[in-house]
C-alpha cells in the first residue's frame, strides 16, 4: 500500500515506527488471511450449506476488515502529520497517500459487504435447519399420534377374527365385515 512515502513517522500499536514499516506490517497480516479465505471459498464452492465454513469466512473477514481499518487509520494519521507539517498537497508522497486511503476505505466498503452478504448466507441457512427441524419434530408427533390408532385398528382385527373363529364365520365373510 505504501510504496513511496518517506521519512513520515506515526504510532501504530503503541510504536512510533514508519508509515511503509507499519502498512508493510498490516498487509502482511492482510495476505495470510487473504489465502485462507480463498481456501474456504473454494471448499464452500462444492459444500455452500456447510455451516462451519460460513462462521470461518465471517471469522476471517472480521479480521481482514479490522486489519484494514488498522491501515486505514495508519493512512489517515499520515495524512494528517502531512498536513501538520505542511507538506505540499500536490507533492507525489502527498498524492500517494490519498490514493492510498481512497484504495483503503473501498476494500473496507467490499469486506463489509461481503460479510453482509456471508451473514445473510448463514441466516438463510440457521432459518432453514429451524424449518427442517420444526417438521422433523412434527412428523415425530404425527407419528406418535399414528401409534394408538394403529393399535386400535390391530385391536379391531383381533377382536373380529376372535368373533368369527367362534362364531364360525368364513375368512372371506371376516374380510367384508372390516370393510365395513
Amino acid at each position: 500500500m505504501a510504496g513511496d512515502v518517506k521519512g513520515i513517522t506515526i504510532e501504530f500499536r503503541g510504536d512510533a515506527t514508519k508509515l511503509n514499516k507499519a502498512i508493510s506490517t498490516v498487509n502482511k497480516e492482510t495476505r495470510s488471511l487473504d489465502a485462507e479465505l480463498r481456501k474456504v471459498d473454494n471448499a464452500l464452492k462444492f459444500n455452500p450449506g456447510n455451516v462451519q465454513l460460513l462462521a470461518q469466512k465471517q471469522t476471517i473477514l472480521k479480521e481482514k476488515i479490522s486489519k484494514t481499518k488498522e491501515s486505514l487509520d495508519a493512512l489517515k494519521k499520515a495524512q494528517a502529520e502531512m498536513d501538520a507539517k505542511g507538506v505540499d498537497k500536490t507533492s507525489a508522497e502527498y498524492r500517494n497517500v490519498e490514493r492510498q486511503i481512497i484504495e483503503t476505505e473501498s476494500k473496507l466498503k467490499t469486506f463489509n459487504s461481503q460479510l453482509k452478504r456471508t451473514n445473510a448466507e448463514a441466516s438463510k441457512l440457521g432459518q432453514a435447519a429451524k424449518s427442517v427441524k420444526a417438521f422433523g419434530d412434527n412428523a415425530t408427533k404425527a407419528g406418535q399420534a399414528m401409534i394408538p390408532i394403529s393399535l386400535a385398528a390391530g385391536a379391531l382385527d383381533v377382536a373380529l377374527g376372535g368373533l368369527a373363529y367362534k362364531s364360525g364365520v368364513a375368512a372371506d365373510d371376516l374380510n367384508t365385515l372390516s370393510k365395513v
